[in-house]
């Protein structure tokens, strides 16, 4: 057995300290507490005052967090909501320069709105298959061979026709061809596509002022006759024929609505 032996100084002290709390448990005060518990409540005061400040610190820490945590939910969805209407506004920018380049496509032809369709492009690949597709098809009344005009003067024509769209072969097409006439020259040219559209068949030598207007003839049996298709470049002689290059009117790059014309009515022979 172990046993420990104090120091005479070390037990005075501890035997004056048992004889304090003694004595303080056995004093009352006027309020009838003893002073003991009155020292220990003094004692204990200062540390329930720092553990409740530090309770009520991380209550505030763990409400701010769930406020920081709201706000950035809700920075969150407004980012979203702006998001979503940048795009809706971009479609109806869209929709209101169609609806605009409609209106002055309907405009500057008003004697064939009543017989043409209102078509928009929907996709186009101008420099690989010279086309554009429409949104309108047999459904709407769109026909093969059906003229395609812009606002600056004629795109090309129908060559292919689904229910509800058609496609457009242009007039850069390497394989379209049109009747084509210069006002003020008697004779008629043949209007071929390619990379550089020009008049060919006309005879050697022909006079052609530079950016006389090219019109269509409609001898081919598509496009209405006094339709734009271009202006005329600098001629020059080849063999046998004059050959003029074209600046086609329409760009088809810029177009986004454009006026599907009924086919020409061939007459019987």
């Amino acid at each position: 057995m172990i046993r420990v032996r104090l120091r005479p100084d070390i037990t005075i002290i501890l035997v004056c300290a048992g004889l304090y709390v003694g004595s303080a448990a056995q004093v009352r005060t006027p309020a009838g507490t003893t002073a003991l518990s009155l020292a220990a409540t003094t004692l204990a005061t200062p540390a329930l005052t720092v553990a409740n400040a530090a309770g009520e610190a991380w209550e505030d820490f763990r409400a701010g967090r769930r406020n920081l945590e709201a706000t950035l939910a809700e920075l969150g969805h407004l980012r979203e909501e702006s998001a979503a209407l940048r795009r809706t506004n971009q479609l109806l920018a869209a929709e209101v320069a169609e609806l605009r380049q409609g209106s002055a496509l309907l405009a500057a032809y008003p004697s064939l709105a009543d017989h043409a369709v209102l078509a928009r492009v929907v996709a186009r690949d101008v420099l690989r298959t010279h086309t554009l597709r429409l949104d309108r098809g047999s459904a709407d009344g769109v026909r093969p061979d059906s003229a395609v005009l812009a606002e600056a003067g004629l795109l090309g024509r129908v060559d292919r026709v689904l229910e509800h769209s058609s496609r457009v072969q242009l007039l850069s097409h390497p394989a379209a061809a049109a009747a084509a006439t210069v006002p003020g020259v008697g004779s008629e040219g043949l209007l071929v596509g390619g990379d550089s559209p020009h008049i060919t068949g006309l005879p050697p030598y022909t006079k052609i002022a530079p950016d006389a207007h090219v019109l269509s003839t409609g001898s081919e049996g598509i496009y209405p006759p006094g339709m734009l298709f271009g202006t005329a470049l600098e001629a020059r002689t080849e063999g046998l024929f004059t050959v003029v290059p074209v600046q086609l009117a329409a760009n088809p790059t810029d177009v986004t609505v454009v006026l599907v014309l009924a086919p020409i009515t061939k007459a019987a022979p």
